[in-house]
């Protein structure tokens, strides 16, 4: 076997394994092999913000008008990431949370129909979700929100959940571990309110404090009762509980629930 082949063998091999330990993102291996903990943002600034248009194919969607980037993720076919065009480190950045830019939610939310494109078939609403990571889960020191399809798991707890998840916040379980939920009804599928808001009034009761360290995950649900709208789940950082705040973990880059989805003509 070539020994370059067997290099390339071996990396993969090494990723595989480390995406599999608690906590380990697919932007933050690669950001470590790249350069630290800089590395992701680095990139978007020299593929993405570099030169106008963008030319690098990683760099999916560019709005200078809103500042924010829509980046492909280099672990997983369907896997993309919303970015700031300008430094915010994370969910401990005010900058994240004050209301003051363009929604990185709703752009994320938007850009959607990506998902699918990249799968090669349409994926419904109820199937494709939006998160970010705590501070303690993450290892690249820019705000990043991904988008993929959510797993089977965030499903059933969204749409079994989604009669006794009401519009004020509700405490669940996600595999055994506390978070809260909220529903924010909506006929369409038009994000219009900033979760990072709606999270930032839940946890300090309107204080002007910063939230504590945690994860936020966003989906779609149409129930049986006819209610249409958004599930917003707030998983803040509970040592005590084994939550690290990890919400990435709703997201399944593999996307298993639309592998049976009829693919597009």
């Amino acid at each position: 076997m070539p020994a370059l082949r067997l290099r390339g063998m071996r990396l993969w091999w090494w990723l595989a394994a480390a995406l599999a330990l608690p906590g380990c993102t697919a932007e933050g291996v690669l950001g470590t092999l790249s350069g630290g903990r800089d590395g992701l943002w680095r990139n978007v600034q020299q593929r993405c913000l570099a030169s106008a248009p963008a030319s690098h194919p990683d760099c999916a969607q560019v709005d200078q008008s809103r500042g924010l980037v829509l980046y492909k993720d280099a672990i997983g076919v369907s896997h993309y990431l919303v970015i700031p065009a300008h430094p915010v480190t994370g969910v401990e950045d005010g900058k994240a949370w004050d209301g003051a830019g363009a929604n990185p939610w709703a752009f994320g939310w938007e850009a959607r129909g990506i998902v699918g494109q990249a799968l090669g078939k349409a994926v419904p609403d109820d199937m494709l979700g939006l998160a970010v990571n705590s501070r303690s889960s993450r290892s690249q020191d820019q705000l990043h929100i991904h988008l993929d399809c959510i797993s089977a798991a965030a499903r059933a707890l969204v749409n079994g959940g989604s009669g006794a998840i009401g519009t004020g916040w509700t405490a669940l379980r996600h595999d055994g571990k506390p978070v809260r939920a909220k529903f924010v009804p909506a006929s369409t599928p038009v994000l219009t309110v900033d979760p990072f808001l709606l999270v930032r009034h839940g946890a300090n009761d309107g204080a002007a404090a910063l939230p504590p360290d945690r994860g936020i995950f966003v989906t779609y649900v149409r129930d049986q009762q006819g209610r249409a709208g958004f599930v917003v789940v707030d998983q803040p950082v509970d040592k005590a509980a084994g939550s690290n705040g990890h919400a990435s973990d709703f997201l399944d880059r593999r996307c298993r629930l639309a592998q049976e989805l009829p693919v597009a003509a």
